[in-house]
């Protein structure tokens, strides 16, 4: 605690009233009565329901997809690829600057990684989606894939990224971001022992109670609302700003109750390709992970 109070020792201020203080959280009585609404309990009459076709390899080539059975599958209204995403390629942090864009909304010619989104298919009910879906047919030709660092540090590993280069990504924050205290190599210098070791650690899922998920509603002249459960309202509307190439001022977006998250929700997932379909078709969409899109 002494140790912590001595940074920035010139500006602390340890007399306030408010920060640093326990106080009540405003949320509980909806909570425990059962009052408060989630973003899944909202209902628009001609609500679709969205669902994904996702890569079953790691790494592959996308040869073709032919969605003609999916199509007739009664109760199909719209099915998306990623020709049909304004601007399908992003990065969720280049609005600090930081790229390159890398990440598909819908794969494109390439799958990266087991359980990439290559397809969306909305449809009148969410059976009816996830049987369609279930017809969508995508020739792959499996590559060779990496799931080493080390391994795909060697020169001659299979290149998964082609966006980067190499399989590894140079960060780098800016000066504007960059905190720095004491001498690192004066520490190792005057060190009487170093240890050098190589750790692993697992994936690990956050296991919400709440899976991932949005509701959107057009709202007419071109606006939608969408009812969200991310972590990162702005960071979140921005970003489909971008992919969808709206302007903000197109885009309400509702949220601030979420059903555990972690951080896991702190990204751009569901959104875009929702409002997407929304847009397309003119009609309400749901889209909401399943457990194991979840954990994937």
């Amino acid at each position: 605690m002494e140790l912590r109070k001595s940074y920035f020792a010139d500006v602390r201020k340890d007399d306030l009233h408010e920060i640093g203080q326990p106080r009540p959280r405003s949320d509980s009585p909806g909570h425990v009565t059962g009052k408060t609404a989630f973003f899944a309990d909202r209902n628009f009459p001609g609500m679709l329901h969205l669902k994904m076709v996702r890569s079953p390899h790691h790494h592959a080539r996308i040869r073709s997809i032919d969605t003609s059975e999916a199509e007739k599958h009664p109760g199909v209204v719209k099915i998306l690829t990623a020709k049909d995403v304004p601007h399908n390629v992003y990065t969720i942090l280049i609005l600090i600057q930081i790229g390159p864009e890398d990440e598909t909304v819908l794969a494109d010619g390439k799958v990266r990684w087991k359980g990439e989104a290559v397809v969306a298919v909305l449809a009148e009910t969410e059976r009816a989606a996830q049987e369609a879906a279930a017809k969508v047919k995508v020739d792959y030709e499996v590559l060779p894939a990496v799931f080493d660092m080390e391994e795909a540090l060697k020169p001659d590993a299979p290149l998964v990224n082609e966006y980067h280069g190499q399989n590894y990504y140079l960060y780098d924050s800016g000066e504007c971001r960059k905190v720095r205290f004491g001498d690192v190599e004066a520490g190792f210098a005057g060190a009487d022992h170093i240890l050098e070791q190589s750790y692993q650690s697992s994936p690990i899922e956050h296991a919400p109670t709440e899976t991932t998920g949005c509701v959107v509603a057009p709202e007419g002249n071109d606006r939608f609302t969408c009812y969200t459960n991310t972590q990162a309202m702005f960071f979140t509307l921005d970003n489909t700003s971008i992919i969808l190439q709206m302007p903000g001022s197109k885009l309400h977006f509702v949220g601030g109750t979420v059903g555990g998250g972690f951080g896991g929700k702190v990204d751009v997932i569901v959104e875009p390709i929702a409002i997407l379909g929304a847009k397309l078709t003119g009609r309400p969409v749901c889209f909401i992970y399943s457990r194991e899109e979840e954990m994937q």
